[in-house]
């Protein structure tokens, strides 16, 4: 009775605007046809060829699919050529399902492979629907090669596979770019432990852009292969659903809310990575220029999380990302805002890494070695070690930071109180010994301490120990250059055993 009454209704709103516009309308709302007014079922028993027969009936026309179950036994198949374009609109609760293995249940692009002239390139729109994806290897299939389909206002749920796939043959012959629009979309995987992707996109599909998507319960929410990849308000979040695998505390640890595996440049505005292990993952093998701006990390689960940027430390090819304005929680000791080969930045000299104007909260559990803690990345020049109110320990090694091994050298000054500084100049290549010269400034003879430091790696790690006198160092990069990282929080005294040091420090002043 609902259904027939939601059908009358809308049938009753196309009059309408025939009376309200006239008859030269009449044509639009004719362009508009009902599925079930064409023998296909939206009762749940299955639906044959019937469906994709009316397709090929309705170039250029809109198929309407109102509220009902629309179990399909092949899918549907829409065509490529722009003069035949057939738009869908489902009902918001037209659910489309299948209870047989499909590879998709809408294919977008597949058929009437040819067109006559690309400037008969127009959008493509699909409007609506819940997509039940739980028997098919994709939701929703695009062919790459199709430009300007539009995805909106739709659902997808319980694939065990992925969701909506942008795809194109070995034998592409396009453009590259496809210009496909994802807006309003819901995805819903079965769990974020299994091989479950949200959206996929493959190589030769550039320039997509994504907006107002919620994308939950997949382990890898969006994968491209493809640069211009713009999104805005994207949210990606970890989790099980029914039916799903729960592994426990171990849950979610594998997860990537964004694998980029190719170079070109990408630009994510105000993205929400929620309860995701690896927030944005660069394949070894490319070098992309990522613009990040309003991100968000954040876990509902506490010691979670191994990094917000990550690229295997065995890359050496410089690439470039710029994040800004944007808020990280961290939530796990020794989380990385950048866990990537140190040697990349300390070679940048061309500023191809920014991290600045962020509020980061939790930052004491951050690692000492977090490259974002680099003066330069942070747009600073200077960092106290302590709040203004705290002081020292006297006879403990405290950590003043480190020196990321670079070809250019550091000069620091550590003002240790408003009549004493320490000027350090700072050589650090890696596999080497450390060259370090220093010279004591101004009045001294209120304080005793030793400066000194280790070797971990890419890393110089300079402490200082207070023999006695109240010290609250700051500390000042004076050539601009920035390969010195401070300690990741002001608020805490960091120790040797903090930066995973054991043996004592090699001196380099002792007053």
């Amino acid at each position: 009775m609902i259904k027939k009454t939601c059908t009358t209704l809308f049938l009753f709103l196309l009059s309408f605007s025939i009376y309200a516009f006239g008859v030269e309308d009449k044509k639009k709302v004719d362009d508009i046809i009902s599925v079930i007014k064409f023998k296909v079922k939206n009762d749940g028993s299955q639906i044959g060829s019937e469906l994709n027969e009316l397709v090929k009936k309705s170039y250029g026309k809109t198929l309407y699919f109102p509220a009902g179950v629309y179990n399909l036994t092949e899918p549907i198949v829409l065509p490529f050529d722009y003069t035949k374009n057939v738009n869908i609109v489902f009902d918001k609760n037209a659910l489309i399902k299948t209870d047989l293995q499909l590879e998709a249940l809408l294919k977008i692009g597949y058929s009437e492979m040819s067109t006559p002239d690309v400037t008969h390139r127009r959008f493509s729109y699909i409007e609506g629907g819940m997509f039940d994806c739980s028997n098919v290897d994709n939701g929703i299939l695009v062919n790459g090669l199709k430009q300007l389909v539009s995805l909106r206002a739709m659902s997808l749920f319980k694939g065990r596979k992925t969701h909506i796939r942008i795809h194109v043959t070995d034998d592409f012959r396009g453009t590259g770019s496809c210009d496909t629009k994802i807006d309003n979309i819901t995805i819903q995987g079965i769990s974020s432990n299994e091989e479950v992707y949200g959206i996929y996109i493959d190589h030769s599909c550039c320039d997509i852009k994504m907006s107002n998507t919620f994308i939950y319960a997949t382990k890898y929410g969006i994968v491209t292969k493809s640069a211009g990849l713009i999104l805005n308000h994207v949210h990606i979040l970890s989790m099980n659903t029914g039916g799903g695998l729960d592994i426990g505390k171990e849950n979610f640890r594998k997860t990537e809310g964004i694998r980029v595996e190719t170079g070109g440049f990408f630009v994510f505005n105000e993205v929400y990575f929620d309860t995701i292990d690896k927030s944005i993952v660069l394949a070894k093998d490319v070098n992309p220029t990522l613009i990040l701006d309003k991100n968000i990390f954040y876990s509902y689960l506490k010691n979670f999380g191994t990094s917000f940027i990550y690229k295997d430390h065995g890359a050496v090819e410089p690439f470039q990302v710029k994040i800004s304005n944007s808020i990280i929680e961290v939530a796990k000791q020794g989380y990385k805002i950048f866990d990537i080969n140190p040697g990349v930045i300390g070679k940048d000299v061309e500023e191809n890494f920014t991290f600045v104007n962020c509020a980061m909260r939790t930052p004491q559990l951050l690692s000492p070695f977090d490259l974002s803690l680099l003066q330069r990345i942070k747009g600073k020049r200077s960092d106290a070690v302590l709040v203004a109110d705290q002081r020292l320990p006297e006879g403990d090694w405290s950590a003043l930071g480190a020196v990321l091994a670079s070809l250019v050298h550091s000069t620091l000054r550590i003002d240790l109180t408003d009549d004493c500084a320490i000027e350090l100049s700072v050589r650090f290549e890696k596999g080497k010994t450390p060259r370090i010269n220093s010279k004591i400034s101004g009045e001294s003879n209120a304080l005793s301490f030793q400066i000194g430091y280790a070797v971990k790696g890419d890393y110089c790690v300079l402490f200082i120990k207070p023999k006695y006198g109240s010290v609250n160092p700051f500390i000042s990069d004076l050539l601009g250059y920035g390969s010195f990282l401070s300690t990741p929080s002001k608020n805490r005294n960091y120790s040797l055993s903090d930066y995973g040091i054991t043996e004592a420090s090699i001196l380099i002043v002792e007053k």
